[in-house]
């Protein structure tokens, strides 16, 4: 949340953000799922400047960002504020799902504001947040701050361009602030200052009420293999995986719990795919020592019970298109259906464009070698292409061939609810 002088001239960079979020910086890759999920982290509430959350929000993804003016009267700002400050120190429990960044932020505005009903949902989205807000009459029409790239390809000013990608550069969490990036942008900063294009237009105001995505996905399409076409119904709920589009979802990690998918055909219906969890980060970064992924799944995938875990390394091949490159040494123990065990050792590999557009694409090669039974080896591979109508409805296809010379074509319409 944000707090706006009265004239939003105001360079953006220097408002207050307050900001409800836990403080996870000890825990390990695998206690900050643990701990997230349960609620064994605390939460306080804090005031920092807009750049800071701007960084942490917008990153090396660099996303539009959309502010929205709230509408507010001198009586309850003043109960705003005080709360805030009775709230600074104490600690809240923090979850992922269940109390969250929006939760506490709707927690706020619930002590200060008058008539603000209570949410009717358990798991509250900030997309949520916005719609229950404006569905009270209490927002006005968005602002928007536009992503790095948008900012850069609009301006005619190629100094303005050039600050606005050093300053941006200049706030990535991994980059270092060296001497001569500084020297340079205050040479920039001095010159554009002198010139007539002084300001430069950070906000636009959007005309339009809030149209909110969704996070559960819904796939219904068809399967063809081995000769055979199967209707096929697939549902993830509330969660993310790397092919939704990084506008509005993270396109550096996989987050997905009880997905499940279902063929059916005129003599059965079979349940081809259950994912009790799967958490993957692939974190993109300059710095080869902070570019580690690992992945973590356990469930039904391939007519096996499986639980697989893997690290490696991910980094950009081109960084202009985004094309990102993964390597995972992998460990698989499966099980068939009469659960008769083995464990695989090996290696995947993924190539995934992460840019927001609306085409992405994608291909996965996993290599994987029985320690047991050392000549049983497994090979897949699987290209996906997704296509966006518009934030609600995608087409999405995924083709696999595996060792066996079985080929799968999935052709699906793509839902979020």
């Amino acid at each position: 949340m944000v707090v706006a002088p009265q004239e939003l001239q105001h360079s953006i960079l220097n408002w207050n953000a307050v900001n409800f979020g836990a403080h996870t910086e000890d825990a390990s890759w695998f206690s900050y799922y643990v701990k997230g999920i349960a609620g064994g982290f605390d939460a306080f509430y804090n005031i920092l400047p807009v750049h800071e959350k701007i960084r942490e929000y917008a990153g090396a993804e660099s996303r539009n960002i959309r502010f929205f003016p709230l509408k507010i009267s001198d009586k309850e700002y003043v109960k705003l504020m005080d709360t805030l400050k009775a709230w600074h120190e104490k600690p809240f429990p923090y979850k992922f799902f269940t109390y969250n960044c929006t939760h506490g932020i709707y927690e706020l505005l619930f002590s200060a504001l008058d008539s603000l009903p209570q949410p009717t949902q358990k798991i509250m989205s900030p997309q949520d947040l916005a719609l229950l807000l404006q569905n009270e009459n209490r927002l006005g029409y968005p602002y928007m701050l536009s992503s790095l790239k948008e900012r850069i390809l609009s301006s005619s000013n190629k100094e303005i361009a050039r600050l606005e990608f050093l300053e941006w550069k200049n706030m990535q969490k991994d980059a270092e602030a060296d001497a001569s990036r500084q020297s340079e942008m205050a040479e920039l900063r001095y010159s554009i200052s002198k010139s007539e294009k002084e300001k430069r237009d950070l906000l636009k105001l959007e005309k339009q009420k809030l149209r909110v995505h969704g996070y559960s996905r819904l796939d219904i399409g068809a399967q063809f293999m081995e000769n055979a076409t199967n209707a096929y119904i697939r549902f993830r709920p509330l969660l993310h995986d790397i092919s939704d589009n990084s506008s509005y979802y993270s396109a550096e990690g996989t987050l997905e719990m009880l997905s499940f998918g279902f063929a059916i055909n005129s003599n059965s219906i079979d349940l081809r795919e259950l994912s009790l969890i799967h958490i993957r980060s692939a974190p993109i970064h300059d710095s080869f020592f902070k570019s580690w992924s690992w992945d973590v799944f356990a469930g039904y995938k391939n007519d096996e019970t499986a639980f697989n875990a893997g690290i490696g390394k991910s980094f950009y091949i081109n960084k202009q298109r985004k094309i990102a490159f993964e390597f995972l040494m992998l460990n698989s123990a499966k099980f068939d259906n009469d659960f008769n065990g083995d464990n695989f050792i090996g290696l995947d590999t993924r190539l995934n464009k992460r840019s927001a557009g609306n085409f992405r694409y994608g291909a996965n090669f996993e290599y994987l070698r029985s320690a047991i039974d050392f000549e049983n080896e497994r090979i897949q591979f699987k290209t996906w292409l997704s296509y966006d109508i518009n934030s609600k409805f995608n087409l999405y296809a995924e083709n696999i061939f595996d060792l066996k010379m079985r080929e799968q074509l999935g052709l699906y319409l793509r839902f979020y609810l």
